[in-house]
């Protein structure tokens, strides 16, 4: 399906190969199966936000996207023997002469970080504007002149942004992908030599839960900027592993779960908090030293001095949010 602009609209669930339906696992006894349900339900959710992301019009929409493809690496990687054939997505071939493309976890999840990837600088952007904006709705009239000069740099190099991630929706790559997570969806290929359980994924809270509790131990008094978005990223593995445990955890692990899925969300808003205003303090100050008139360079100024205290306010409240999130973990690993 193509839109009024000429650009590829987002496939139906049953294009890529899905069902009709969302896979209805509510009786299953199976982590695999469990799996298979959590891919069809994040590959849903990407494909419902796809057109919204491409319009650009709402960033909620790219919000909700970039979300699905962290679920979506996240269950990958939780179950790295899923495997699936079907016929190629590029290919257009007659079905008696296209062979089936083998699909594998880990080529999937590497599709999803180029993916991925793309919608760093959009989202960044789109996250930076609404700050800014939300920042200068009480400036006179000047300032806001001034500030709307500050910001037509980054608002075209949004542009920039959003043209590559759309040419990426419409190609081939990006179709193949969703034909290849569609396939490991529906249970295609032999999950008999690496069978799973409830505690294999519970088990896989191990590792991000080691690495965020190494980060934190290694945060010292005064930790770099560096140091607390790396400790985001940490979080944000512990949190969607969590997810993904979820469905096929044990009823004695399901509170444990939940707990620490909720002081994971927590200390990634913080650290959400504190990303932003370190990126946005640096692009500001960037833009008000390239201004050749003093208001814009003034306002600069005021918008740094805020950005600054979100910044030091995130900080204070950082370290009760991290205990929190070991001590919901460690009853689990």
């Amino acid at each position: 399906m193509t839109s009024a602009r000429g650009q590829r609209a987002a496939p139906t669930p049953t294009e890529v190969g899905l069902g009709e339906q969302p896979k209805d696992v509510s009786a299953s006894t199976t982590a695999t199966e469990q799996a298979r349900a959590r891919i069809d339900e994040q590959l849903r959710a990407l494909l419902r936000h796809q057109d919204g992301t491409r319009e650009g019009k709402d960033p909620e929409e790219l919000h909700q996207f970039r979300v699905a493809i962290r679920r979506l690496r996240s269950v990958l990687k939780a179950v790295p023997s899923l495997t699936g054939e079907a016929r190629s997505a590029t290919d257009t071939r007659p079905p008696e002469q296209a062979p089936f493309a083998r699909y594998t976890a880990a080529d999937l999840r590497d599709e999803l970080r180029w993916l991925g990837d793309l919608t760093n600088p959009v989202r960044d952007l789109d996250v930076l504007l609404m700050r800014l904006r939300a920042e200068t709705a009480g400036f006179d009239d000047d300032e806001l002149a001034a500030a709307e000069r500050l910001m037509s740099a980054l608002v075209k190099e949004r542009g920039t942004h959003r043209m590559a991630l759309g040419r990426a929706l419409s190609s081939a790559r990006y179709q193949a992908m969703l034909t290849g997570l569609a396939t490991l969806a529906n249970g295609d290929g032999d999950d008999a030599r690496d069978p799973l359980t409830g505690t294999t994924f519970v088990s896989s809270l191990r590792k991000p839960y080691r690495a965020l509790r190494k980060a934190i131990d290694d945060l010292g008094d005064d930790p770099e900027d560096a140091q607390l978005h790396d400790l985001r990223i940490k979080g944000k593995r512990l949190r969607y592993t969590a997810e993904t445990a979820l469905p096929a955890a044990k009823p004695s692990d399901v509170k444990r779960l939940t707990k620490l899925i909720k002081a994971a969300k927590r200390l990634q808003d913080v650290l959400g908090v504190h990303q932003d205003a370190v990126v946005a303090a640096k692009r500001v100050r960037e833009l008000g030293a390239e201004q050749d008139e003093p208001l814009p360079a003034f306002v600069a100024g005021r918008l740094v001095e805020r950005e600054m205290a979100r910044k030091a306010q995130a900080r204070a409240d950082l370290s009760g949010r991290c205990q929190k999130v070991l001590k919901r973990a460690k009853p689990l690993v």
